[in-house]
């Protein structure tokens, strides 16, 4: 049993305990799903969500009921195909059961793999003359640039919706990262071939990374990542988007306009 699981009293399945920030992130994920596939549906043959790191489907704030995780809220919209991936077996149990009363689940296609070590694999899995929307959201860094290379190369193309570990994991363990060098997880998440002694601070990677991404055809919003914060205001990670397409980054400054209070949202430059 992983760690950072507890037990539902509802459905005696494992939980991912959360706080309340992910409310924040959850909006953003069910806002760009709607424009997706309310914008998107006629004028392709299909639309595909991908959820690389998709856990048991559900979470549980402290002090509340469960809520639905990734994987969940996708089903809530009309994409045609679902491919889920989760290396823990225990999770992905729970997520196939979480899902199995599902009308949708002959669209769903469930992939127990290290999503980095066999993206191959699961990209053979993903139709070809399909749209894409990919949902990464791994609890770290550990999203691997050859990962994202490998998604890029598909021919119809995919937007990419990623949780960003900055405060969380790029700042608080950058020294380490640089010293470890090529085996360290900041390596591989700015691929193999970039040399890390050219950081000079922690926001230096998110410009590589950015930087790093254009080179594969992917444009981002300029100043509309999402930042998530604690209850102590301090940021723990953020929202990129990235797309090929200019649609997609035109529904991505859309969506952005406004909080998950309906507030507007301010970005700073």
């Amino acid at each position: 049993m992983p760690k950072e699981v507890i037990i539902s009293k509802i459905d005696g399945l494992p939980l991912r305990p959360s706080g309340i920030w992910i409310k924040r992130k959850h909006y953003y994920l069910k806002e760009y799903a709607k424009i997706f596939t309310t914008g998107m549906s006629k004028k392709w043959e299909g639309l595909t969500f991908l959820d690389l790191f998709a856990g048991p489907g559900r979470c549980l704030i402290e002090g509340s009921t469960p809520e639905d995780g990734s994987p969940l809220i996708a089903l809530q919209f009309p994409f045609s195909a679902y491919i889920f991936v989760e290396e823990c077996d225990v999770l992905m149990d729970a997520l196939q059961k979480r899902c199995v009363g599902s009308p949708k689940i002959g669209s769903i296609a469930f992939i127990q793999k290290d999503a980095n070590k066999n993206i191959g694999d699961i990209i053979e899995k993903m139709p070809q003359n399909h749209l894409n929307l990919a949902f990464i959201d791994p609890t770290d860094i550990d999203i691997h640039f050859d990962t994202i290379k490998a998604l890029s190369g598909l021919p119809t193309g995919v937007d990419l919706l990623m949780n960003i570990q900055y405060g969380m994991d790029i700042k608080r363990n950058f020294k380490t990262y640089r010293a470890q060098g090529e085996i360290s997880k900041l390596q591989r998440f700015l691929g193999m071939d970039y040399d890390l002694s050219r950081l000079k601070r922690p926001h230096d990677v998110i410009e590589v990374y950015k930087a790093r991404i254009s080179e594969l055809g992917y444009k981002t919003v300029e100043f509309r990542d999402i930042s998530v914060r604690n209850t102590n205001n301090a940021e723990m990670y953020f929202l990129l988007f990235a797309s090929k397409h200019p649609t997609g980054l035109k529904f991505w400054t859309e969506i952005s306009k406004k909080d998950e209070q309906g507030q507007q949202e301010f970005f700073y430059t």
